[in-house]
């Protein structure tokens, strides 16, 4: 008996352990095969005798291999597995001719081969059997064409009116698939049949009758209303919920489009249907109202005395879209507000005192978006809402939040304020708090009085501990605030220098530094904010001392009168321990210490002077007030500043003269001079210049966002032939510049080089040829790009009137993708562009499941066509000249940046909830680890972060950090690890994460 126990014990333990990791198990799917061991079962379809659960199992298999996308058939796959399923019609099993017809209908085949199988088709539907009748009319659907439509019509009128509803449904949506297809005069002569199915008793059969007969009236305005008039009334046998349901929302298109967006189905029609109106009764106007706007709202109301709950939600969820469309208090509006509103309002009420949880849902989403057209009408519902804000299900307590928020008026949000605070208190969930300050956000712009209240329940949430994304969406709310509302920005400011005293995520202390920084010089007393930014560079990280430095040595810069103080805060980063911010400190420290000396001097000097102190003051204002040292041109000027000049300088003084101090006031001219240059493109075009002035300045207005050395990097020959198609096709501003790549060999008779100029979505590709015959022109040079890939499209070209001996010439292409990219941008750094579109948007733009056209990949065949002459009389003969291809990779799009020490572990977590991480594993062909590190970097155009490039010597192993910008907007960051192997060779681990997977899956992709 004791050892039974024991037994027994051992079982129910190892019972318990194997469902406790039940789910933790990996799931393999049996359906799941490789393609070619799919194509190679399929033989078992020429088997004798049919192995009938081994043929359904493999036919489970080629569906799924359909829909899965990631490994697609190729026609002559797809053409070989139709013909093996084609021998399965032999078996009369049910459940295996049902699988038949479901494959034949998703293999993509020809109409030729389509055509072996609908005799089979054919015999199935003329069958005794109700099931392979069914299928088979709704397969034949789907391949034939009109021409066997016709020959079959009888068949299938009779299958619409046959007594199985499986049939005639059947019947009735391949009727659909026909009319949408090809055979749509054919299908509008069973208007008798398709009539007399939506007197059926059977629910489905009167839903699919109708959809039927109001496709094939869509057209006819008059039609529609006569079939809502008619099948609307109470003696009606329209009684299933479907068809009630899809006749609500004809009569609110027909609503739509008679009342609000014009008469649009028959916009053709010179005649107008009606003459006449009826009068509205109700209407204190007086105004008219159109009949089919009459007979589609007297359905509506209808509905509402439903006792079906699907109908009943399908009407007010109707009424409500109608009402939030028609904003301008037209016929509809009036109708709206004396009786459909009102009626719609007591379904509203009866849904939102229902016990169902899912009726309180449906209902409260619906009135919280009338509520953001209409908190008027939607306010008459607070007392019912009210009791929805302790509801056990959180997603109807936000709703109720929200709602209550656009309808309550200014007296009470102070109590609406507490009474969320006190429910967010209690509740965990950040998605929902997320939700609400949303919402809170959009009722300062509604309340601007109340903004003060707003901030300190904003401030009062910052305080909690709770994550990343919450606190973000209150700290670009807050932002929001300041920069829409000026009278809170002093309070404001103030709850953000609170805030960064204890800030747990070192990204968005970081970006309210580098806000405040901005903002604190604009303030009434700046002096007032500069201690929280001083005490940051006592107690944080070295990567936020460095910020917080620079933000007070800004300061100092914008606010005078604060100068000398802030340059004594200063000296306590001179002997730091981290040397960039020793460093960095020291920089700014002489910088800023040299301005103060010279505005000291120059006031010393005016105050020497005897003059009146009223002149003396309004001198001293100028000297302040004077910006023309060349430091100050360096910090102020947003211009690019030639720093090889300055080097050149240096070491041009060191050279010549090492006794006495280099002084930069000496090559200041000389900097400025050749800055404006580079900044106007004046040379040798200067007249080319003054001819495109607009032009080009309208592309520099359009370019201001861009990094500085892409602006230094804009040619006078690229602004003279691009910037009209910039303003013609909106292209937006300059991402980057990629380096020349040459398409031909060095020593060739005619040289080109391609270099690509980045914008958001198009490309200007800028060729660069050279003729190195001196015995030749190239006249009426034209570069002609193929591909058969469909990624980019072709806009605009330019051409080369001649090509002289070793006077190289530009050529541009202008390419814009077919598919755009939908990026989520970064707002980490406070002056890309992304960060400004974040500061207006209300919501993040949500990532969808496609691949975000981040697929750019894609190869051009290139070729010169030319004229060759010998001289400029000549008339020349044509002739062509092959080049390389040219080729559109991910790694176009990205620019290499480089990052201060440790930040990269900063954005790496912060990277984290984007859920974009990517992870693949190569075989590369590298001999040693620093080769491989080097091939890495230019392969990926990516910079290394924390000196992780240096490889130790004989090192068998290496991990990399890199960091790049996609665009120059969003952050892109890898993790890298290479391995040498005796047996393997040269192996890699990559991990990449951005603000979208796709972006970080194509990075990979690159690397193949």
């Amino acid at each position: 008996m004791l050892k039974q126990m024991i037994i027994k014990d051992k079982v129910q333990r190892n019972l318990l352990k194997d469902s406790r990791y039940e789910d933790e198990k990996f799931f393999v799917n049996p359906h799941d095969g490789d393609k070619a061991n799919v194509l190679q079962e399929t033989r078992v379809f020429s088997s004798y005798p049919l192995n009938i659960q081994k043929c359904l199992n493999i036919l489970t298999k080629i569906l799924y291999l359909i829909n899965k996308n990631e490994a697609s058939l190729t026609s002559q796959e797809c053409t070989e597995i139709f013909f093996s399923i084609t021998k399965l019609f032999q078996s009369n099993n049910e459940r295996l001719r049902r699988m038949v017809y479901l494959v034949i209908k998703s293999l993509p085949v020809s109409e030729k081969e389509v055509f072996i199988v609908t005799s089979s088709l054919t015999k199935d539907m003329n069958s005794s059997n109700d099931c392979y009748r069914a299928n088979a009319i709704r397969v034949l659907s789907q391949t034939i064409d009109s021409l066997l439509a016709a020959q079959i019509e009888r068949y299938l009128k009779t299958a619409i009116v046959d007594k199985n509803p499986f049939v005639s449904s059947s019947a009735l949506l391949c009727g659909l698939n026909l009319f949408i297809n090809t055979s749509s005069d054919i299908v509008k002569r069973w208007i008798n049949e398709v009539s007399e199915c939506i007197n059926s008793k059977h629910p489905m059969i009167q839903f699919h009758a109708l959809t039927l007969l109001c496709s094939i009236k869509y057209n006819d305005k008059l039609a529609l209303e006569k079939i809502i008039s008619s099948y609307g009334k109470r003696s009606s046998n329209l009684t299933g919920s479907l068809a009630n349901c899809l006749l609500i929302k004809y009569a609110a298109h027909l609503i739509y489009h008679t009342e609000i967006g014009g008469d649009i189905l028959n916009a053709n029609n010179t005649s107008i249907p009606y003459n006449n109106t009826t009068p509205n009764v109700n209407n204190p106007n007086n105004q008219a109202i159109h009949p089919t706007t009459k007979v589609c709202f007297d359905f509506l109301k209808l509905c509402l005395k439903s006792k079906d709950t699907v109908v009943l939600y399908e009407a007010v969820k109707s009424i409500v879209e109608l009402a939030t469309y028609d904003l301008e208090g037209r016929n509809s509006t009036t109708i709206f507000n004396v009786e459909i509103l009102t009626d719609c309002l007591k379904v509203c009420k009866l849904f939102l005192l229902s016990t169902k949880t899912i009726e309180k849902f449906c209902i409260i989403r619906k009135v919280n978006k009338l509520s953001h057209y209409r908190p008027m009408i939607a306010s008459k519902l607070n007392e019912d809402i009210e009791a929805l804000l302790t509801d056990e299900n959180k997603n109807i307590c936000v709703l109720a939040f929200t709602t209550l928020l656009k309808t309550g008026n200014e007296q009470n949000i102070d109590e609406l304020l507490n009474q969320i605070n006190t429910y967010m208190n209690s509740d965990n969930n950040s998605s929902f708090k997320i939700q609400i300050i949303q919402e809170v956000k959009n009722l300062c712009f509604i309340y601007p009085n109340k903004s003060k209240v707003i901030l300190n329940f904003l401030s009062n949430n910052l305080r909690d501990e709770e994550s990343y994304k919450f606190k973000s969406t209150i700290i670009d709310t807050i932002i929001l605030i300041i920069t829409q509302i000026p009278n809170s920005e002093e309070n404001a400011i103030l709850q953000l220098c609170e805030f960064i005293e204890d800030c747990e995520y070192n990204s968005l202390l970081l970006r309210v530094i580098r806000f405040l920084l901005l903002h604190i010089p604009k303030t009434k007393k700046p002096s007032k904010y500069i201690r929280y930014i001083y005490n940051r560079l006592i107690l944080e990280s070295s990567t936020i001392r460095a910020d917080g430095m620079y933000a007070l040595f800004y300061i100092a810069l914008k606010c005078q009168n604060n100068s000398k103080d802030i340059l004594f805060l200063l000296k306590c980063l001179l002997v730091d321990s981290d040397d960039e911010v020793r460093d960095r400190t020291n920089l700014f420290y002489h910088m800023l210490k040299e301005k103060i000396q010279k505005l000291d001097e120059q006031v010393g000097n005016v105050a020497n002077e005897k003059e009146e102190s009223a002149g003396n003051e309004q001198k001293e204002e100028e000297v302040k007030n004077k910006q023309d040292t060349l430091v100050n041109q360096i910090i102020f000027d947003n211009n690019y500043i030639d720093v090889e000049k300055i080097i050149a300088g240096i070491s041009n003084h060191m050279q010549n003269d090492l006794e006495t101090e280099f002084d930069h006031e000496q090559i200041k001219d000389d900097i400025l001079y050749t800055t404006e240059l580079s900044r106007e493109g004046l040379g040798s075009s200067q007249n080319v210049y003054l001819k495109k002035k607009s032009s080009y300045f309208e592309m520099q207005n359009n370019t201001s966002n861009m990094p500085k050395f892409v602006e230094h990097l804009t040619d006078q020959a690229y602004i003279e032939n691009v910037s009209p198609l910039v303003e013609k096709y909106n292209m937006g501003s300059l991402k980057l510049i990629t380096k020349h790549t040459p398409l031909t060999e060095t020593e060739a008779e005619y040289t080109v080089f391609v270099k690509k100029y980045i914008y958001l979505n198009y490309i200007v590709l800028g060729f660069t040829i050279n003729n190195t015959l001196n015995d030749q022109i190239l006249s009426d040079v034209n570069l002609q790009i193929n591909s058969y890939e469909k990624k980019w499209t072709i806009l605009e070209k330019t051409t080369i009137k001649n090509i002289y001996y070793n006077q190289p010439q530009n050529l541009y292409i202008l390419l814009k993708k077919n598919i755009p990219f939908n990026i989520s941008l970064d707002s980490n750094d406070p002056n890309s562009e992304s960060n400004n579109n974040n500061q207006t948007q209300t919501e993040q733009t949500p990532q969808t499941d496609e691949n975000d056209g981040f697929d750019v990949s894609q190869s051009f065949q290139c070729s010169l066509h030319f004229y060759v002459k010998e001289n400029e009389m000549d008339d020349g003969y044509p002739d062509s000249y092959s080049i390389n291809n040219m080729n559109i990779q991910i790694t176009d799009f990205i620019n290499a940046c480089i990052l201060r020490n440790s930040e990269f572990k900063l954005l790496w977590d912060n990277m984290s909830q984007y859920n974009s991480e990517c992870t693949s594993k190569f075989s590369l062909n590298f001999e040693n680890i620093q080769a491989a590190v080097t091939g890495l970097l230019n392969n990926l155009n990516m910079s290394p972060c924390d000196n992780t490039n240096i490889v130790e010597p004989n090192s068998n192993t290496h991990n990399m950090l890199l960091y790049a910008r996609f665009l120059n907007q969003t952050n892109v960051l890898c993790m890298t690890s290479l391995i040498i192997s005796q047996q393997y060779g040269c192996l890699l681990k990559i991990i990449s994460r951005s603000t979208n997977k796709h972006l970080s899956e194509y990075l990979i992709k690159s690397l193949e």
